[in-house]
């Protein structure tokens, strides 16, 4: 039985915090989701807001128990409109893509930088849910697995298929713990997070073989249950947490047709899974720069794009290549079009859309209302 271990870590990580918002955030705020609630697509463009070297997208719609969410390629930002201390001021996903190529304490350090821009008072600081991982090649076929070889403590047990390839399976779902086994090769051509094959090849992984990822997502409850607060603790009782989720709450064994499944030994596979030991000082991701701006790929713009909408071109104009004659006849015909639909305002139609698109891609626009630095200076005064 082959296994070799190529990556491992924190993939997902939700904290929250309770505090007080700076005088003038909450104002600001509903200027911006009043902009991205506009019918006037100018005006639309104008919902985003500054925080040091971030530039986030306001959205024009909150979340349970929140109002305003802030978005780039780092950190997803909830915050409450209530003054009352029922819920955490604020609640922020922060992107896989950060966790795994700078690491989850820089993610967390400049989390905090940014959280003290907004708030005045932190009162606490609560890790709402973790997933912890490790990303391996093996020779085993999953598929083959019978249902009954899961010893768990869940309630579910599925085991998953895309058309006709099989990707996996999945345990514990909607839980205070859940379990995904999955052919993460096959998951990241949706996801699009390539920069996993950098990492898994720096770690000896051939470029041809698949990969897969064992992911335990851990909620609210049960990181209570482990007296997990402060990500610290999460720290400190990571590969404690590890040896739970793979001991006692999920085991994979071999079937040797006794009735007590409970004695049936465990597969040598997940033996050494269960000794997986995290915060080794290995496998710390590829560290480089992350784009905090969510700019889409060269795959998506060139090739589901550009080059889509050119091939759809040539075949409605009978052509058999797309040249550069091709190009300019469509780029000709696409101004003439706009031209008239705009009733001449065609530099001004253009010039919003791009500012649209820039909100969306976190680009900074030419003019920005409302920089939250200047909120700093009114709390000093």
């Amino acid at each position: 039985m082959e296994f070799k271990e190529l990556f491992k870590g924190i993939d997902s990580l939700y904290v929250s915090y309770k505090g007080t918002l700076k005088q003038g955030l909450r104002e600001l705020l509903d200027e911006k989701k009043t902009l991205a609630q506009s019918d006037n697509e100018k005006e639309r463009a104008l919902a985003t807001m500054d925080i040091d070297d971030h530039h986030f997208e306001v959205k024009d719609r909150g979340a349970r128990y929140y109002s305003y969410i802030l978005e780039d390629n780092w950190y997803h930002i909830q915050i409450t409109a209530s003054k009352k201390n029922t819920v955490p001021t604020m609640y922020v996903q922060i992107a896989s893509e950060l966790l795994n190529r700078l690491g989850h304490e820089y993610a967390i350090y400049k989390l905090r930088e940014l959280v003290n821009k907004m708030l005045i008072v932190i009162e606490a600081e609560t890790i709402s849910r973790a997933d912890i991982f490790v990303d391996f090649a093996t020779n085993m076929d999953f598929e083959k697995i019978e249902k009954q070889s899961w010893i768990t403590r869940a309630e579910d047990t599925l085991k998953r298929w895309k058309r006709e390839t099989f990707t996996g399976w999945s345990i514990g779902y909607g839980g205070h713990i859940s379990a995904r086994l999955y052919n993460k090769t096959v998951e990241i051509k949706k996801s699009g997070k390539e920069y996993l094959e950098e990492i898994w090849a720096n770690q000896g992984w051939d470029k041809e073989q698949g990969v897969w990822r064992l992911e335990f997502q851990l909620r609210r409850e049960f990181l209570g249950q482990m007296s997990i607060k402060m990500f610290s603790d999460l720290l400190s009782k990571v590969n404690d947490i590890w040896r739970y989720c793979t001991c006692d709450w999920l085991r994979l064994a071999i079937d040797d047709n006794t009735q007590n499944r409970t004695r049936w030994k465990t597969d040598p596979l997940w033996e050494i899974i269960q000794q997986i030991s995290f915060l080794d000082g290995t496998y710390t991701g590829v560290t480089r720069e992350v784009n905090k701006a969510r700019i889409p790929s060269d795959k998506i713009l060139y090739q589901n794009g550009i080059v889509g909408y050119m091939t759809s071109f040539a075949a409605r104009e009978g052509l058999d290549v797309v040249d550069e004659e091709a190009v300019m006849k469509c780029w000709k015909e696409a101004q003439d079009h706009l031209k008239r639909e705009t009733r001449g305002k065609y530099n001004d139609y253009l010039s919003t859309k791009i500012n649209l698109k820039k909100k969306k891609y976190n680009k900074v626009l030419s003019k920005i209302v409302g920089h939250i630095t200047n909120l700093s200076e009114n709390n000093q005064q």
